[in-house]
């Protein structure tokens, strides 16, 4: 006869527990983030944006058409893919083929922050930017909440050692793509360039004649864009690269993964991006610490891989005439601080631009040039308003017996509109505009502007030429994070955010009065602005717990398994990706392969903490 305690018993279910690593979900379901890692970032495809009647033009370059061939394709394959794999998912776990983890760790501070990207969309500077990006970035609010649901998905999607190398080769393929593009462009072949390439990054129905991309040889932009997230991306493939050439358990994946190693090796010493050298040097010391074992173990293979990147080192710096060995020294931070003290304190600086109604002048450390309009005509004096003598040539103006104003002397009357373009002796240049109202200066996307004096990070006065010009950037956005504390400016509104009429300053840098600072080369500072400080601080949640539990987790195991080479060349990927952005933004072109090993590697972390139980 049953107790009433063994009855209530018998009538609590038991949690059925589901064997996800023995289930072969078929490969079908994992194409969208497959295609997402391997496919998305070789993107290259011309778009065609029309800028008119669009806040955008206003902080934009002042084009109305402009041709996009490396970030909106992607940002599009991403939201669909996402969305696919999303759809996937959810009828996947209701038929029990896919677990939902239970990881609050990681799954609150990631709700948080997609919830603080919905807040500063709906609040945004501008909605339509907010919702699908910024030319250029295309980082809108559907594709950062893209990101967040790939970590989600390939956390839930990973379960077996097999599902790790589904990514794997995706990995590899884009690996050996990008590399071979690369190594093509850095020693003056540019696929890109070649009729082939041209077919199949330019659409049938639209002509585009000599078309070129900005970066010369001696470099990769490969189909990211820019040297600068070439740097990010190999940061975070290089130590993948590395981690599949030990796990390869097979002679044809030695050989494919050695071949990705190489390739990598070339792409991050190629890149000249000092962000990328950076990232990768910081992911290897702790790639030496928590390897240090097997490193001795596998001495010659060790060796092998140092005098690779030597050898590599070598010859690129011989290749680009010394130019990778000085790239090499700027990145002692030390030095690049106090060249940029010395530097910005003795050069010739501007310290005011003051406008009239029919006057305006430039006032300098060294001189005052003031001009005067009247009767359509101007006139040029110095500080006591004394008349200058000049000399014209077609449109060209000069000022006689000008060695006090040789700094300011190369002034034209521009044919497009009534005012005057002077440009110091380094071509910084200022477009005055005559109005009836007044003189204004033409400011980014075509505004009539007066100069502002924005509110900058004192602690950072005298280096705002440190590391080309972001100790500027740094130094006007940090006061904006107050402002965008909670709420955000929007997803990729920062160049609306930013303070783009601060003239004095952006000459005293040697940028043009218009130039358009559209992102902070920093992707900290890019969250903390676009999506509040509050939206930072969840990611920043979210990478910490992964990087500490790592950590602990591979410090004390011994590596003798795909997930556990895996899951420490996605812990070593993401920290040197983490270290570089300190200087790069993030972009559609590297960011949802940073992501998606983040997912990987906490997916892969979960089943070894499993099996140690």
């Amino acid at each position: 006869m049953k107790t009433k305690k063994e009855s209530k018993e018998n009538k609590i279910k038991k949690p059925v527990t589901i064997d996800y690593e023995n289930k072969r979900l078929s490969i079908f379901y994992f194409l969208p983030l497959l295609l997402i890692a391997g496919f998305v970032p070789l993107i290259v495809h011309a778009k065609y944006i029309d800028l008119s009647n669009t806040a955008q033009a206003l902080y934009w370059t002042g084009q109305e058409q402009y041709m996009d061939f490396f970030s909106y394709w992607k940002s599009r394959w991403i939201i669909v893919l996402t969305a696919t794999a999303l759809i996937f998912y959810a009828i996947l776990y209701k038929q029990k083929k896919l677990p939902f983890k239970n990881l609050k760790q990681y799954y609150v501070p990631m709700g948080i922050y997609g919830v603080f990207v919905i807040i500063s969309t709906i609040f945004a500077i501008d909605t339509q930017t907010a919702m699908w990006g910024f030319v250029d970035m295309y980082q809108g609010m559907f594709v950062l909440l893209s990101y967040v649901i790939i970590t989600f998905l390939v956390i839930n999607y990973v379960n077996s050692e097999r599902d790790v190398n589904l990514f794997v080769n995706a990995f590899l393929f884009l690996m050996i793509v990008e590399g071979v593009i690369g190594v093509g462009q850095y020693f003056g072949f540019d696929f890109f360039q070649t009729k082939l390439g041209n077919s199949l990054i330019v659409p049938f129905n639209m002509a585009i004649e000599n078309l070129s991309f900005t970066f010369g040889p001696k470099t990769i932009y490969g189909t990211l864009f820019n040297t600068n997230f070439v740097g990010s991306f190999a940061a975070l493939m290089l130590p993948l690269s590395i981690g599949i050439f030990f796990s390869a358990k097979t002679r044809n994946k030695k050989i494919v993964s050695g071949i990705a190693v190489l390739l990598m090796i070339f792409t991050w010493i190629g890149c000249n991006s000092r962000a990328g050298y950076l990232g990768a040097a910081v992911g290897a010391l702790f790639g030496i610490w928590l390897f240090r074992k097997m490193l001795v173990k596998h001495w010659k293979v060790s060796v092998g891989l140092v005098a690779a990147v030597l050898v590599t080192a070598v010859g690129l710096n011989a290749a680009s005439d010394g130019a990778l060995v000085n790239r090499l020294a700027s990145l002692n931070i030390t030095n690049a601080i106090n060249n940029s003290k010395t530097s910005y304190g003795n050069d010739y600086k501007f310290k005011d631009i003051i406008l009239g109604k029919n006057a305006f002048s430039i006032e300098t450390n060294k001189q005052i040039l003031n001009f005067k309009v009247e009767n359509d005509k101007i006139y040029f004096m110095d500080e006591n308003f004394d008349l200058l003598e000049i000399t014209t040539s077609s449109n060209n103006i000069k000022i006689n017996n000008n060695t006090k104003y040789w700094q300011l002397n190369n002034i034209s009357i521009p044919q497009n509109y009534p005012g005057v373009t002077v440009k110091s002796y380094w071509d910084q240049t200022i477009d005055f505009y005559i109005t009836e109202e007044s003189v204004k200066i033409l400011g980014s996307g075509g505004r009539l502007i007066e100069p502002l004096v924005a509110k900058r990070y004192e602690k950072l006065d005298g280096y705002e030429i440190f590391m080309s010009g972001r100790g500027y950037i740094w130094s006007r956005t940090i006061p904006m994070l107050k402002t965008y504390f909670i709420k955000g400016s929007g997803a990729d509104n920062y160049p609306m955010a930013f303070p783009q009429d601060d003239i004095v300053a952006k000459l005293n840098i040697f940028m043009d009065a218009n130039t358009v600072i559209d992102k902070p080369h920093n992707m900290y500072l890019q969250t903390a602005v676009n999506t509040g400080v509050l939206s930072l601080l969840a990611l920043l949640a979210v990478w910490c717990i992964y990087i500490i539990s790592s950590l602990k987790l591979y410090s004390k195991i011994s590596f003798d398994s795909t997930d556990k080479f895996i899951g420490v060349s996605c812990l070593l990927g993401v920290i040197g990706y983490l270290i570089a952005a300190v200087f790069n933004d993030s972009i559609t072109s590297v960011a949802p392969i940073f992501w998606i090993m983040l997912g990987m590697g906490i997916s892969i972390n979960i089943r070894l903490k499993k099996k140690r139980l």
